[in-house]
């Protein structure tokens, strides 16, 4: 059903998005592991949000995003993160944080979405979240 991602990266800017092949936690069937890496600004958001767009109409319905590299976040990149946690969660899915930088902690501390979108500090805890 889905293809080999292995050397799926995109770049804008500053932003990096890298699928990282974890061999010690195994992903749903469904499941892709990114490596998020600079600014996710007005900029490069919309480029964030076209390919993981892209990737749920291939049958991704479960996106682990490595947030540990990011050092800044502004209302779009938020906006796209809720939007892909809607759309996926409509397909019985789901969008999961993985281990937030400081910076994007305060973001999303800040702006209350703490408590909306699912966040954890490792990528086994949030690959084994019921």
């Amino acid at each position: 059903m889905i293809e080999n991602w292995d050397d799926y990266t995109v770049e804008s800017g500053d932003f990096k998005m890298e699928v990282l092949q974890q061999k010690f936690v195994p992903l749903p069937e469904s499941g892709i592991y990114f490596e998020l890496s600079g600014e996710i600004n007005l900029y490069n958001s919309q480029v964030m949000k076209e390919n993981l767009e892209i990737l749920i109409t291939k049958g991704i319905h479960h996106i682990f995003l490595n947030f540990e590299q990011v050092s800044y976040i502004d209302s779009s990149g938020l906006g796209v993160c809720l939007g892909i946690h809607s759309r996926l969660v409509k397909q019985k899915g789901y969008i999961r944080i993985v281990s937030p930088s400081e910076k994007v902690r305060y973001v999303l501390e800040l702006t209350k979405l703490k408590s909306l979108l699912q966040i954890f500090p490792t990528l086994e805890q949030a690959v084994n979240h019921t």
